[in-house]
């Protein structure tokens, strides 16, 4: 048997998800994931749905309020979001 550099479970994972070309399927989710970690619990509450499609994420809010808040600061939520993942996974968001 070779003798290998011991590698730690997260980095076999992403190793094998970028194998099998489902790497970015798995951030995608990923960021649907972490999305009230990041936005935090009130906005998180009022959010209705997350999902992620091509780059773009598409959220539905129960508030105008924070509809319009998540629009004036979208841009540097889509930096913390990725910044979360670990990778550019949302270039523009949409807002409903």
């Amino acid at each position: 048997m070779k003798e290998g550099k011991t590698k730690r479970i997260d980095e076999l994972v992403d190793q094998v998800l970028r194998n099998m070309g489902l790497e970015q399927k798995y951030k995608e989710q990923e960021v649907c994931l972490v999305w009230p970690e990041v936005v935090g619990q009130l906005i998180a509450s009022r959010t209705r749905s997350v999902r992620v499609a091509d780059g773009k994420l598409f959220v539905v809010f129960t508030s105008a309020v924070v509809k319009n808040e998540i629009r004036m600061v979208k841009e540097g939520l889509i930096r913390a979001l990725n910044e979360k993942v670990g990778k550019d996974v949302i270039k523009e968001m949409i807002i409903s």
